[in-house]
């Protein structure tokens, strides 16, 4: 089995936006993992968020140029390459456009790690908001307020 490359580390409450001014902003409690990376301040491409103390958990918002059809076929053909069972793998409503969202898990069974992740078509390409925890873990509340609260926003 080829390994999985994931990006998904972690941080505080930073403000990525899309192109169109839509911000995520991080999961409260939780720590920024730097500085947000990418060419204009007011929109980075690269955030991460982690929980402190627990170090499987982490939060990354990516806003690359990579279209959305081409980021989702990836991933299919990531899971088909590797003969991994999405958990979860749909369309999801996210501030008025269909976005997509998978959640799987990886690793040896007693470290598994489960990954949710959350892609959105931009106009300018796809942002995608991972979330990764040690399985057997809870969606944290926190996160799932952040995502929430992104994906109700209107552009």
């Amino acid at each position: 089995m080829r390994m999985i490359t994931l990006l998904a580390i972690v941080g505080a409450t930073a403000l990525p936006a899309l192109a169109d001014g839509t911000a995520f902003v991080g999961p409260a409690g939780w720590s920024s993992s730097g500085t947000p990376t990418g060419g204009d301040p007011a929109h980075p491409t690269l955030l991460q968020w982690h929980l402190p103390g627990d170090s499987a958990a982490s939060v990354t918002y990516l806003h690359t140029t990579t279209s959305y059809d081409d980021s989702l076929a990836a991933i299919h053909t990531n899971f088909t390459t590797n003969h991994i069972r999405p958990a979860l793998d749909k369309d999801l409503p996210c501030q008025g456009k269909t976005g997509h969202v998978v959640e799987f898990s990886f690793g040896p069974d007693d470290h598994k790690i489960v990954i949710n992740r959350i892609l959105l078509p931009a106009p300018d390409g796809v942002v995608t908001i991972t979330y990764s925890r040690a399985d057997g873990t809870p969606f944290d509340a926190d996160v799932q307020k952040s995502e929430a609260t992104f994906c109700a926003a209107t552009p």
